[in-house]
């Protein structure tokens, strides 16, 4: 069985137990990153029940139903090994910012309504979240011992608006790890004019990508000198003697376009909090250091652009030199495609250019059935090649990164002596900050971001075998799923590698599950001491094995 669940879509709960032999139906609620959102949904339709996947709003809109809602998410062909399970891994696509601003409050409400139709909250909590945006050691003291992210105040004393508990009493420790590595895209549409003659009928005329460098779905080039000026506003038109300069000398008009060329380059961001922007932002300060005025210097990893760069709001008119910002990937994706059709014996000028994963790009945008035709720019690197934003390329930039205490190989073993890259009971040192600002491996594309899991340690009876191993006869738990089957398969078209994203490398995957996931007598595997098994809290107890959180026993649980 191959494609599995997905006549499932709008069944009952009481159905959908009869449909997997009685066995309990349990579910877990997220949301954040808009960048990986699709495939989130694709390996967890996998999984277990297909759910709609909601974005963000009041009450959250479902994204991928029938039209007209777009995006329609395909569910995944030939998923991964066919599972038997009724658990329901609910998501909404908010930005990465309020993905973190709900772990931290535990408070679904953030998200809104998840089922318009039920007409009522049915989100009774929040288990986890994605982001590309990375938790610092800051924002860990922060989930411990309270403070203010992301407009959520954690406090011992909750009293007013925007107030919550500090988590870490309630839930346990902060679990952050990558789940994929992501390229961020410099994304255009191809064609930049659109002439209608008397009778309505439309001429288009397209970027002209030197032949040398052409590939498919773009290949324009954009040096770092260049790309930098663009993103500052200081670069502003497409017919720019440096973007020239950059592609060979050879212009970007189209042989059959008689007029004049030029063509304003109008900038397209992100106006929630979003990793997109974070790792965005941190590139931008690390490898446009020598610019002068460079606005993103003081702004490295916001996650929001710099004031003096935001214009307005889609719908707005276009200021030149400032980004026009829209909600969401797919908001920002909708607005770079050339979709206006000019009235008769007019004409249309767009020329955007706007930050977004490469998912949402072609080919991989085609390889799901997501309604956008967008190119995308080969950017140069911090060793002088221009490369695509391609899966292989951002593992490239990936790179040499090791997990923390991890000996050196494919094993991902544990060694406390080996804290080059951290230490595995600190949440931030899981990700990797500093090293993919601008990486210089000759191959690596520039601008890349690790898709980050975000939790807790401690989980409510019912949810944490949900999340990972679960005990002997039950199916297995999603993170396991994740790493085991859906993300690492070889028999099938990988969900990640369709959509030009990238699984981590076997050493990451083996020392998530050896530190987080596995279901361990306590002393049987060198991590046990550590208390950062995922565990039931009131016990410590993970399944039917010993104990491997002995922190949990006298927590409430996620």
């Amino acid at each position: 069985m191959s494609i599995k669940l997905h006549a499932m879509m709008g069944v009952s709960t009481l159905a959908a137990i009869a449909a997997f032999g009685g066995v309990a139906q349990a579910q877990i609620n997220g949301g954040g990153s808009s960048l990986v959102a699709p495939y989130h949904r694709q390996v967890a339709d996998c999984y277990g029940v297909d759910r709609p996947l909601y974005a963000r709003g009041t009450p959250p809109t479902p994204i991928n139903t029938s039209a007209p809602y777009t995006p329609y998410i395909q569910p995944f062909a030939g998923c991964p090994t066919a599972l038997s399970t009724s658990n329901t891994v609910e998501y909404i696509s908010t930005g990465s910012g309020t993905g973190i601003a709900a772990v931290y409050s535990h408070d679904p409400l953030r998200y809104g309504d998840v089922d318009p139709a039920a007409g009522t909250q049915n989100y009774p909590s929040v288990q986890y979240g994605l982001s590309e945006t990375a938790l610092s050691n800051a924002d860990v003291t922060t989930y411990n011992s309270g403070g203010v992210i992301q407009g959520v105040t954690l406090t011992a004393s909750p009293s007013g608006a925007n107030q919550y508990p500090i988590p870490e009493p309630l839930y346990g420790k902060l679990v952050q790890f990558p789940v994929a590595v992501a390229p961020v895209a410099l994304a255009y549409d191809p064609v930049y004019k659109k002439v209608a003659d008397a009778s309505g009928a439309v001429t288009s005329y397209r970027f002209a990508v030197n032949a040398a460098f052409a590939r498919a779905n773009g290949g324009l080039r954009l040096s770092q000198a260049t790309y930098c000026k663009i993103l500052n506003g200081q670069i502003t038109d497409w017919n720019d003697a440096a973007i020239t300069a950059d592609n060979g000398g050879v212009s970007l008009k189209d042989p059959a376009d008689a007029a004049a060329f030029s063509v304003p380059i109008e900038l397209v961001g992100r106006s929630d909090s979003s990793g997109t922007t974070q790792v965005t932002t941190r590139h931008l300060a690390a490898a446009c250091g020598s610019l002068a005025g460079n606005a993103f210097t003081a702004a490295a990893g916001t996650s929001t652009l710099p004031p003096a760069l935001i214009g307005n709001a889609v719908g707005g008119a276009p200021i030149s030199g400032k980004f026009t910002v829209a909600s969401g990937t797919n908001g920002s994706a909708t607005y770079l495609g050339f979709t206006a059709t000019p009235a008769a014996s007019t004409s249309l000028t767009q020329g955007r250019l706007g930050y977004l994963g490469a998912d949402y790009t072609l080919p991989n945008s085609s390889n799901n059935s997501l309604p956008y035709a967008l190119f995308t720019a080969d950017l140069q690197n911090g060793a002088g090649a221009y490369r695509a934003p391609t899966a292989a390329n951002a593992t490239t930039a990936f790179g040499a990164n090791r997990p923390p205490e991890t000996v050196t190989g494919a094993s991902g073993d544990y060694d406390p002596t080996v804290t080059a890259w951290g230490v595995r009971s600190n949440p931030a040192d899981w990700t990797r900050v500093g090293n993919l600002a601008n990486p210089t491996p000759a191959q690596a594309y520039p601008i890349v971001a690790t898709v980050n899991w975000i939790g807790y340690t401690c989980y409510a009876a019912g949810n944490v075998d949900v999340i990972r191993t679960a005990p002997t006869g039950s199916p297995v738990g999603y993170l396991n799923y994740w790493f085991d089957d859906a993300i690492v398969d070889t028999s099938s078209p990988n969900i990640l590698a369709n959509a030009g994203l990238a699984g981590l490398p076997p050493a990451w995957q083996a020392a998530i599950k050896n530190t987080f996931l596995t279901p361990t007598t306590a002393g049987t595997y060198p991590t046990a001491p550590l208390n950062l098994g995922i565990a039931t809290a009131g016990t410590g107890l993970t399944g039917t094995s010993g104990v491997t959180n002995s922190t949990c026993g006298s927590k409430v649980g996620a």
